[in-house]
């Protein structure tokens, strides 16, 4: 018998793949070096146990898992026509942490989903309480100041993690599976989630929140009059308490009010109007590009558009801006490296994640919200290509596809 033969007998599997993930959980908003190692010992332990034909049927027969295969075989096809780039090893790496979406899917029991996303919760408390302590300035952590206090990623990376937490909490009280004592504990940390939220400068997960209120309501209420009123009876509440108690959400309406003013006034040289001229610069590279110019190579697509038209609308700022970083969008920054066959299995993607079907209920409204705040986000930023909300969206989505699959089960009364 050989030693890895050996080692399989004597692993409990089950166990040590529960373990790792719910590790996972729990420090994804807390830290990037411990992220990577657990992806690292994911993807060892999956090898070690094997067992790789009943782990490609489950990936085969779901419909989901495949959608993000072939976007993720199609991105390394595009490595054929890819230039050598500062981004591409970096770029590269993120795609591997896609497997984990994989094993997640293949690893874990559906009964121990409730105690993963218990542990995420706590280490979403521990950053946010961290957060707090920084915003009344009772003490300082790393770079968190009181005006962006997000003590472990970027604050629009942050956003976007309180925007789902939050949405998570909010579901929890309008559903009928927690008693009212659970209810009292739920309703103070989603206070203080929210609260977070519209104290930190993140305006990507504030939108995600507006969006994913609407689809809370039609979920618990259908498509009705009373669904809307509901969602701005939220609205309104939680922003006008967010405007009259944090100045940082008034400074960045206010900045929002003046950038949308220079775009309608044709002037793209602030935030909002970046965002609009990367959309020009992107149309211009797919027009000459339709495949896209490889895994990696946005920068390079950008510079090549900037250098060859006059674009009179943006300065030279903020020509320099755009050459050096991203397009702040997920779906132009996979037109610019994929092409359109890369939007379209992106788009396949996200359509598979709506539609699957899952049996149990509070899951499938958490998947559904869960699908709305970070596809919404992606207009805002590319998530997948930052660690934090790219392993988000691993953790997430693979349990999400778990719950969707009863392959397993299949494959284990087929051998009994």
């Amino acid at each position: 018998m050989s030693y890895i033969q050996q080692l399989q007998n004597k692993l409990n599997f089950e166990k040590i793949f529960f373990t790792l993930v719910l590790i996972f959980a729990f420090i994804l908003p807390l830290s990037r070096a411990l992220i990577s190692l657990i992806i690292i010992l994911l993807i060892i332990v999956w090898g070690i146990q094997g067992d790789f034909k009943n782990k490609i049927n489950t990936i085969k027969n779901n419909k989901v898992l495949m959608a993000l295969f072939f976007f993720i075989l199609w991105n390394f096809i595009s490595l054929l026509w890819t230039d050598y780039s500062e981004h591409l090893l970096r770029t590269i790496r993120l795609n591997f942490y896609l497997l984990g979406v994989f094993i997640i899917a293949t690893s874990i029991k559906k009964e121990q989903i409730s105690s993963i996303i218990t542990a995420f919760l706590s280490g979403m408390f521990i950053s946010e309480m961290i957060a707090y302590g920084v915003f009344f300035e009772l003490w300082t952590f790393k770079h968190a100041t009181p005006a962006t206090p997000s003590p472990f990623m970027m604050h629009i990376d942050y956003s976007v993690f309180l925007a789902f937490s939050s949405m998570l909490l909010l579901n929890r009280l309008f559903s009928s599976l927690y008693s009212l004592k659970e209810k009292f504990f739920i309703s103070f940390f989603f206070l203080t989630v929210t609260g977070n939220l519209f104290l930190s400068t993140g305006r990507t997960g504030q939108v995600a929140f507006i969006a994913a209120i609407f689809v809370l309501s039609i979920i618990h209420f259908r498509l009705s009059i009373k669904s809307f009123f509901i969602s701005l009876l939220l609205l309104i509440s939680i922003f006008s308490s967010a405007y009259m108690l944090s100045n940082s959400f008034v400074i960045r309406v206010n900045d929002t009010v003046k950038d949308v003013t220079r775009v309608f006034n044709k002037d793209l040289n602030g935030s909002w109007g970046i965002r609009a001229a990367y959309w020009i610069i992107t149309y211009d590279s797919f027009k000459e590009h339709p495949f896209g110019s490889g895994l990696g190579n946005y920068s390079k697509a950008i510079k090549e558009q900037i250098s060859k038209n006059n674009y009179t609308f943006i300065d030279k700022r903020s020509k320099q801006f755009m050459e050096k970083y991203h397009p702040h969008n997920q779906y132009l920054l996979i037109i610019l490296e994929s092409g359109f066959i890369g939007l379209l299995l992106f788009f396949n993607l996200i359509y598979q994640m709506l539609v699957f079907k899952i049996k149990d209920k509070e899951i499938k409204e958490l998947s559904t919200l869960f699908v709305t705040i970070f596809f919404v986000s992606c207009l805002a930023e590319p998530l997948l290509i930052k660690q934090f909300t790219l392993v988000l969206f691993v953790l997430f989505m693979g349990l999400f596809t778990l719950n969707n699959s009863n392959f397993k089960e299949k494959n284990l009364n087929h051998e009994k």
